[in-house]
């Protein structure tokens, strides 16, 4: 389909990496909340909690972020993003000794082009030349696309909560990769 005039296009796709919280695009918070309410509500019925919990969460992440264990990646469009990925590095001091994949999300337009692949890509790059030993994320069944590119990259299912997940039928599924 061809571009509206005045609108940007998928040839102004770039993957940002945020080392720093100087690299904060504005707006990013927002924008990965809003994609994952949105789109998670649409696939599998969650209510306003989704949204909630995305937001907490990565604002809980960036009070703490640390360029020596963490990064996000942000496809951005025109200078407006379009999506992210995070991993939040180990905290032994915390007791977690294993990175976390989190927030990965995509707005539609940006889909089936090779930018979750790419963004996927460098996280695990980032992990293994940090030494991580183990990184895992949690997600939800049918996200097929997704599982894909974790399991491409070795990370295994380990986990199924039945719980009811933010309002819906889905349970979440824990991943885990681990450095060989």
């Amino acid at each position: 389909m061809p571009a509206t005039p005045g609108q940007p296009t998928m040839d102004q796709a770039t993957i940002l990496e945020m080392r720093t919280l100087a690299d904060y695009p504005p707006g990013l918070l927002g924008v990965v909340a809003g994609l994952f309410g949105r789109i998670i509500g649409a696939s599998h019925g969650t209510d306003w909690q989704v949204d909630a919990m995305i937001a907490e969460g990565q604002a809980e992440f960036l009070r703490r972020f640390d360029p020596a264990r963490d990064r996000v990646w942000v496809a951005m469009i025109a200078g407006v993003p379009h999506g992210a990925l995070t991993i939040d590095g180990p905290r032994p001091e915390s007791g977690r000794d294993a990175a976390r994949l989190r927030f990965f999300i995509l707005d539609e337009a940006t889909r089936g082009r090779g930018l979750g692949r790419e963004m996927v890509a460098r996280a695990m790059a980032f992990c293994r030349d940090h030494g991580y030993a183990r990184v895992y994320l949690t997600t939800l069944p049918g996200l097929d696309a997704a599982r894909r590119l974790y399991e491409e990259c070795g990370f295994r299912l380990i986990a199924h909560d039945d719980p009811p997940f933010c309002g819906s039928d889905y349970g979440e599924q824990t991943y885990e990769w681990r450095a060989p």
